[in-house]
């Protein structure tokens, strides 16, 4: 039986010993184990020279090295799907180029999905007092996963994470229904209800500092919310015809006053149903163009029949 391969696709931006310590660690774990490993660097930084020259050597080095160099910065999240729209794997990890997923834990994401038939994706994800980030980052990424419970209809208690595997049929699926500003967790989420957390180590962040601002992570958020969620656009839409019914009533409140009890202000009447009137027909019309862009959402969003379709 031929042992199935597994592909490590890392986004890189600005790195380069911590790559060498990746590339080296994961060689050793191969080593030492029956797993087969390939090994996809995506350089989102081609402007930075050092990164350029490791990856070079590291291609020289290692022959399961694989270095693809994007064009520009596009971001971590692109670099990803162009890593794994190029992967060979039948399984796909996933994993940062700054030594804070160890490669150590590796074995135990493989076996978590190897085990379980039914699992298509599993996030390795570290006990909260265990995170080796700042608390303002940590605190954003629990908003997040409580926004992408609300709005994106994530499984409750699950737990997004960037150290993760998924299987290659899945990878198919996630690349091929990506849109313009992507996030992978959210893609897979969107693709598959298949998916479990196992708890991992996470360690100190050896070189450098997180690309990951505030402004970033607030970024990650809107994109998350508005091309993965109709929700905004329903409460939009549901707005507008409650708007609009009670402008309908307030019309006809002012009517029967006008004509059983009589208004002291001249002129109030009509004026008053027809500010409420057109009012109320403007919240309607909004309300209506929520529903039609809803629906546009959704067929940009629709899979094809067969990625619905899982694989064995």
């Amino acid at each position: 039986m031929q042992m199935p391969l597994y592909t490590i696709v890392i986004p890189v931006y600005k790195s380069a010993k911590s790559l060498e310590i990746i590339s080296e660690q994961v060689n050793e774990l191969q080593q030492r184990t029956d797993y087969k490993f390939e090994i996809i660097f995506v350089n989102d930084s081609p402007f930075f020279l050092d990164t350029c020259k490791t990856l070079t050597n590291l291609q020289k080095e290692y022959s399961n090295v694989k270095a693809i160099t994007l064009r520009k910065n596009q971001g971590q999240h692109t670099a990803l799907l162009v890593g794994m729209s190029q992967a060979k794997g039948d399984y796909i990890i996933n994993m940062d180029d700054d030594l804070q997923h160890p490669v150590n834990e590796i074995p135990k994401l493989i076996e978590a999905i190897t085990t379980n038939p039914m699992v298509e994706a599993v996030f390795g994800v570290p006990k909260y007092s265990q995170k080796k980030h700042s608390l303002w980052r940590n605190t954003g990424s629990y908003i997040l996963n409580k926004i992408d419970t609300w709005f994106l209809k994530k499984p409750e208690g699950l737990i997004k994470s960037p150290f993760r595997i998924m299987t290659g049929d899945l990878i198919k699926v996630v690349v091929n229904n990506y849109n313009a500003t992507p996030s992978v967790s959210s893609l897979i989420i969107h693709a598959t209800n298949n998916i479990i957390n196992i708890e991992i180590i996470h360690q100190k962040r050896e070189y450098g500092k997180s690309n990951y601002t505030l402004r970033k992570l607030i970024s990650l958020t809107l994109n998350n919310i508005l091309h993965y969620s109709s929700l905004p656009l329903k409460a939009v839409g549901f707005i507008g015809v409650i708007g609009f019914v009670f402008s309908m009533l307030f019309i006809l409140h002012t009517i029967f006053r006008y004509f059983y009890w009589g208004i002291d202000f001249p002129g109030y009447a009509s004026t008053v149903s027809l500010i409420s009137f057109f009012g109320g027909l403007n919240l309607f019309a909004l309300g209506m163009i929520g529903e039609y862009l809803v629906r546009i959402i959704k067929e940009q969003q629709k899979s094809s029949l067969e990625d619905m379709i899982k694989r064995n």
